[in-house]
C-alpha cells in the first residue's frame, strides 16, 4: 500500500442523523474529535429525513402538473432547517432553482424518465449538504477549514450498455481506486471535506443515483479513494445486533463481526448497512464501525476482515414482505427460449430477481424490492406480462429468515434441536457449500413469532 502523507477518516451521516440542531451539534463534536486526533475528515451527508421519498413523490406529481404544494412544503422545510441551524437560507437558492427547472421539464414532457427521477431526487443531498457545510464553518470559525464538494464531480458510474435505463440512472455502480494525489490535494485545501451520499454522475455528466440507501456506498467509495484509516457509519442505532432490536428486545449488540458476516446480514435484511458498501472497502481492508449519532460516546460494532469461527449462530436476519413469483412454464419447461423471454420481461421492467428454486417445469423467484422502481402496481403489471409466456403465474409474499455466523450444516443441526413448535410449513430452505448462513422462507404472518423463538433458542 502506498504510504499516505495524511490520515483520513470518512464519516457517513444518514438522514436520521442530520435532521436537527442536536444532530449537528453531535456531528460537529465528532468531527472535531477526529481532527484533534490528527485526522483529516471526509463527511458524507444524506438528505434530511424523509426528503428522498418526498422528492420521489414530487417527480411523480409533476407529470400531471400537481406538484406545487408538495414542492413548496419541501422548500419551506429546508428554509426552516436553515433557520434552526442559524445559517444563511439563501445558500439554498441555486439548488431550489435547479430543482424547479427539473420539475418544469417533467411537466413540459408530461412524462417521467429514469434520468428525470435521478435529477430530481439528487437535490435532497445537495440541499442538505450545503446547509451542513455552512453550519460546520460557523461552528469551527478560523480553527478548522471546511470545503463543500459536489460528489458528481468525483464519482463516475461504470458504463454498462447492457443495463436497462432504470439501473443505469437509479442503481448505478462506481469503481473508485485509491488516489493519493487527490487525497493530498484535499488535505492541503481543508481539514474537512463535506460531500453527498447517494449521487454520482455517468460518463456523459448526467446525474445518477446509487440505489436506495446508497449513501453507505458513497461513503465506502470515498474511503477507498482516500485509502482511509476507517469508515464510520453514524446512524440511529449503536451497531449491528443479533437481530433487529426494534423487533426483538433481547437482541444483543455484536462488538465485532467480519466483512462476510456483515455482508450476509445486509443482504438478508439487516438495514443498518448497505451490502454494496462492504464490497467497496473489503479489497483495501478498511475497517467499518457502526455508531449512534445520538449517543456518540457509546461503542459500536467494528467490521473487519478478521473472522472468528463459531459453532453457534451469531445473528438472525429477517426480511419481510418479499414478493415471490412462481412460474409454471408448461410442457417445454426450462428451454433456453422460454427462460430468455422470462428474464427479458423482468429486465424490461427494470427489476432485479433472485432465483430461489427451480424444477424442470417451474421457477420460484424473489423480486428485489430495494430497487427504487419497485411498487405493487409494477409487480402486478410484471405478472400480467409473464402470463403471456408462462402457463400460470402465482404471486405471493413471504418472509425470509437467515441464520448467520456458523456453517449452514451446523445451523441446520441447531434448528433440529429446538424443542418447540416451529411452523409446519417451511416454504423453502437454501444454502450453498461453504456458506456461513442458512436461509428459509416462512409465511409473513408467522415471521416475528418464529424470529423470537429462534433468537431465544440459538443466540448464546
Amino acid at each position: 500500500m502506498t504510504n499516505q502523507t495524511h490520515s483520513w477518516v470518512v464519516l457517513k451521516f444518514g438522514g436520521s442523523s442530520v435532521s436537527s440542531q442536536t444532530d449537528w451539534d453531535n456531528i460537529a463534536s465528532i468531527v472535531k474529535s477526529n481532527i484533534e486526533n490528527g485526522k483529516k475528515v471526509a463527511v458524507i451527508h444524506s438528505a434530511f429525513k424523509n426528503v428522498t421519498n418526498e422528492l420521489e413523490a414530487i417527480a411523480q406529481l409533476a407529470v400531471t402538473d400537481q406538484s406545487d404544494d408538495a414542492l413548496n412544503e419541501l422548500l419551506n422545510k429546508h428554509k426552516a432547517m436553515a433557520h434552526e441551524l442559524e445559517v444563511d437560507a439563501t445558500l439554498l437558492d441555486p439548488w431550489f432553482d435547479s430543482l424547479q427547472i427539473a420539475i418544469a421539464d417533467i411537466r413540459h414532457k408530461e412524462k417521467l424518465t429514469a434520468m428525470d427521477r435521478a435529477q430530481v431526487v439528487s437535490h435532497g443531498e445537495l440541499l442538505s449538504s450545503v446547509l451542513g457545510a455552512e453550519f460546520l464553518r460557523k461552528v469551527f470559525g478560523d480553527s478548522y477549514s471546511v470545503q463543500w464538494l459536489d460528489a458528481r464531480q468525483i464519482l463516475t458510474s461504470e458504463s454498462n450498455h447492457h443495463q436497462n435505463e432504470n439501473d443505469r440512472f437509479l442503481n448505478a455502480v462506481c469503481h473508485p481506486r485509491p488516489n493519493q494525489e487527490l487525497a493530498n490535494q484535499w488535505a492541503n485545501d481543508a481539514d474537512v471535506i463535506l460531500s453527498q451520499g447517494f449521487i454520482a454522475s455517468n460518463e456523459d455528466g448526467q446525474t445518477v443515483l446509487l440505489g436506495r440507501e446508497g449513501s453507505d456506498t458513497s461513503a465506502a467509495y470515498f474511503a477507498a479513494l482516500l485509502q482511509a484509516d476507517k469508515l464510520e457509519i453514524w446512524t440511529d442505532v449503536a451497531g449491528m445486533f443479533s437481530t433487529d432490536p426494534n423487533k426483538i428486545s433481547s437482541a444483543k449488540k455484536l462488538e465485532t463481526i467480519s466483512y462476510n458476516e456483515a455482508f450476509d446480514m445486509a443482504e438478508s435484511g439487516a438495514k443498518v448497512l448497505h451490502p454494496r458498501c462492504l464490497s467497496a472497502v473489503m479489497a483495501y481492508n478498511i475497517p467499518i464501525e457502526i455508531r449512534n449519532t445520538h449517543k456518540p460516546d457509546e461503542s459500536g460494532t467494528l467490521i473487519t476482515s478478521d473472522y472468528e469461527p463459531s459453532n453457534w449462530v451469531k445473528a438472525i436476519a429477517l426480511k419481510q414482505n418479499i414478493p415471490i413469483i412462481t412460474l409454471q412454464l408448461g410442457r417445454r419447461g426450462q428451454q433456453p427460449d422460454t427462460l430468455k423471454k422470462v428474464f427479458t420481461i423482468i429486465n424490461a421492467f427494470g427489476l432485479s430477481s433472485e432465483l430461489m428454486a427451480s424444477t424442470k417445469n417451474s421457477l420460484v423467484m424473489a423480486i428485489e424490492t430495494n430497487n427504487s422502481i419497485y411498487s405493487d402496481s409494477i409487480l402486478q403489471k410484471l405478472s400480467e406480462k409473464l402470463a403471456e409466456v408462462c402457463r400460470s403465474v402465482f404471486t405471493s409474499h413471504s418472509a425470509m429468515l437467515t441464520l448467520i455466523g456458523c456453517e449452514a450444516s451446523q445451523a441446520l443441526w441447531h434448528l433440529l434441536q429446538i424443542d418447540a413448535d416451529l411452523p409446519e410449513q417451511w416454504l423453502l430452505l437454501s444454502h450453498a457449500t461453504g456458506d456461513h448462513h442458512l436461509s428459509f422462507l416462512v409465511n409473513d404472518d408467522d415471521a416475528l413469532k418464529v424470529l423470537q423463538l429462534l433468537h431465544d433458542s440459538l443466540i448464546k
